[in-house]
């Protein structure tokens, strides 16, 4: 009989004998084996044998060795288990095992088989020839052997990378993502790829995220100075030269208690050294908790702009009056006092500036009183003056947070001194004061002249005097020299750019020979050469021409008995000796003697009446001044 036919017999004869059962009397005491399932019974296949579905207690049973093995369904161990064909819905219906598409043959099919010599089932887990046939998953040839997934020439999805692989979720082996030359999905490149030696954060990186090389330039604008360098600025970062902090100014400023906003009397700023590009942050801190700075310390200078002021908020309670703010920028710091005032607190008189002043008759000069400390309210300070030295207003009103006002001295009689007073309730302060002749001459002129010397033809020298109330700049101003007789200024001396003479001041101008004790402020080497006993020597701008004459000279000396040029037609006519010089007198009644030693020694040379021979005297020694000498007023 064969096995088809063979496991068709025992299903049908168990259901024959369970109409059977079904159609007689159930006995009172069931007896199993007798082929009968009676009432306690699951089974009965009318024997006691064990090892099959129904048991010597007539139960059923599930066989030790099912579906899946060497001997899989049909064979005496297999169905009419409880997982077997052979259950309420098992074979021996029109789907039931044994058929043409029955479970267990030799070319079965079936859907919870598992794996005959042929089978393809899809719980099946390949035997030597199983699912999935050469090229199968588990077999010889399935999957990670030579050619499968993972190999040296696997390309799969998955793969956890060889020497050959590139698949997208690979990591990295010596050609793979990551590496020298690859070029994977989620890789990052070829030959300066992410994370080898010239990868992104390198020195020479250009990685679009990266940030902080010295040489970087991803998302980051610039080159050595970049974001997240040594040298980086974060917010004035834009590939520039980064600005610097160069003031913290004023060094001393107040703030008053109980109030926010800048400090007096004039504003606290941050300055940097060039206008930024971009918006630059400043940070501020205080000493003190008496002063804090608004935005927690953060002081922003505009782009385009080099300064912005600090703003506080003062507390007289709340620690000490006086605050020290510090100013950082990278390496840079600066710092500067605020002290905190009272809300009513009063101001006093510190002094009045100038400490000395001069003034000609009717005419105004300046002078500026200061006050301790800015006052809460506008503050009258009473004015007056002592010894005629002029008038001055009743009174000067110090503006509420600010520290000084100026007022004007008129003067009064000439050659009066005395002082100015300014008072504030029972205090005073006052400055020196007097009065002066208004000079008879507003330019320079030529104030002593030698032509030669003690040291030889060449021993020459020009000294020029100031005789008005301010400095005067003669830079590029010229010396010229022309003889007795001569048709144009052949000598052109031009003087230093820096040339400046003081008000009542001196300025010496020598010849390379020239042997002086007083050193000159410009040597003319040998531009010019003069002569001892006649000749002309005058002093004008950068404009003056070598014509005889020209309106641009300022002063003319024409000397000896033929100089043909000399002021007023009238050359002195006087020669000193070889040691000594022509003087321009300090006043009309100046003499030799007066001059040299005499009373109007230091009167200064201001006497210009455009007549040479009337404005100067002859010396018999020479006494020429330079800008160290000091000055001399008449």
């Amino acid at each position: 009989m064969s096995l088809s036919f063979r496991h068709l017999l025992v299903p049908l004869s168990a259901v024959l004998l369970l109409l059977s059962a079904c159609g007689g009397d159930d006995p009172k005491d069931p007896v199993c084996g007798n082929g009968i399932v009676e009432s306690g019974e699951a089974c009965d296949d009318g024997n006691r044998t064990e090892g099959d579905r129904c048991n010597n207690s007539c139960q059923i049973t599930t066989p030790t060795v099912d579906a899946g093995t060497e001997t899989d369904a049909g064979t005496v161990t297999d169905a009419g288990t409880e997982t077997d064909a052979g259950t309420e819905t098992d074979a021996g219906t029109t789907t039931d095992a044994g058929t043409e598409t029955d479970a267990g043959t030799e070319t079965d099919a079936g859907t919870v088989d598992a794996g005959t010599e042929t089978d393809a089932g899809t719980v099946d887990a390949g035997t030597t020839t199983d699912a999935g046939t050469t090229t199968d998953a588990g077999t010889e040839t399935d999957a990670g052997t030579t050619t499968d997934a993972g190999t040296e020439t696997d390309a799969g999805t998955v793969d956890a990378g060889t020497e050959t692989d590139a698949g997208t979720v690979d990591a990295g082996t010596e050609t793979d993502a990551g590496t020298e030359t690859d070029g994977g999905a989620i890789d990052a490149g070829p030959g300066p790829d992410a994370g080898t030696e010239t990868d992104a954060g390198t020195e020479t990186d250009a990685g679009t995220v990266d940030a902080g090389t010295e040489t970087d330039g991803g998302t980051d604008a610039g080159p050595a100075p970049d974001a997240g360098t040594e040298t980086d600025g974060g917010t004035t970062d834009a590939g520039t030269s980064p600005v610097t902090l160069t003031a913290l100014e004023p060094a001393a400023t107040f703030a008053r208690s109980g109030t926010t906003g800048e400090t007096i009397p004039e504003s606290l700023e941050v300055t940097l050294s060039a206008p930024a590009d971009t918006a630059v942050l400043v940070q501020v801190t205080s000493s003190s908790p008496s002063v804090t700075v608004a935005n927690n310390g953060q002081v922003v200078v505009p782009a385009g702009a080099r300064s912005a002021a600090v703003i506080v908020t003062a507390n007289a309670a709340a620690g000490s009056a006086k605050a020290t703010l510090t100013a950082t920028l990278g390496s840079d710091s600066r710092a500067a006092t605020v002290r905190v005032l009272g809300e009513t607190e009063a101001a006093s008189l510190a002094f009045l500036s100038p400490e000395t002043v001069e003034v000609a008759p009717g005419k105004t000069v300046n002078l500026t009183v200061t006050l301790d400390v800015p006052p809460a309210t506008d503050t009258i300070i009473a004015l007056s003056t002592t010894g005629g030295v002029g008038t001055v207003p009743a009174s000067v009103t110090v503006p509420a947070n600010q520290i000084s006002a100026k007022f004007a001295l008129t003067g009064g009689a000439s050659g009066a001194t005395g002082t100015v007073v300014a008072t504030l309730n029972s205090q005073s302060v006052s400055a020196q004061a007097k009065v002066t002749s208004e000079p008879t001459t507003n330019h320079i002129i030529i104030s002593e002249f030698a032509g030669a010397g003690p040291g030889g033809a060449n021993d020459e020298f020009v000294e020029l005097y100031n005789p008005t109330n301010a400095e005067v700049n003669i830079g590029g101003w010229r010396i010229q020299y022309k003889s007795a007789t001569g048709t144009s200024y052949t000598g052109n001396f031009v003087l230093p750019t820096s040339a400046r003479i003081a008000a009542h001041g001196y300025y010496l101008v020598a010849n390379g020979s020239y042997a002086g004790s007083v050193a000159p402020d410009a040597n003319w080497a040998g531009t010019i050469s003069m002569s001892a006993t006649a000749g002309h020597v005058r002093v004008g701008p950068a404009n003056l021409s070598t014509a005889i004459s020209d309106a641009n000279a300022v002063d003319t000396l024409g000397f000896g008995a033929t100089a043909n040029s000399a002021e007023g037609a009238s050359p002195v006519s006087s020669v000193p000796g070889a040691a000594g010089s022509l003087e321009r007198k300090a006043n009309a009644g100046s003499s030799s003697a007066t001059m040299e030693s005499g009373a109007d020694a230091t009167k200064g040379n201001g006497y210009d009446t455009n007549v040479n021979n009337a404005d100067f005297i002859s010396r018999t020694t020479r006494g020429p001044q330079n800008r160290a000498s000091g000055t001399e007023q008449p």
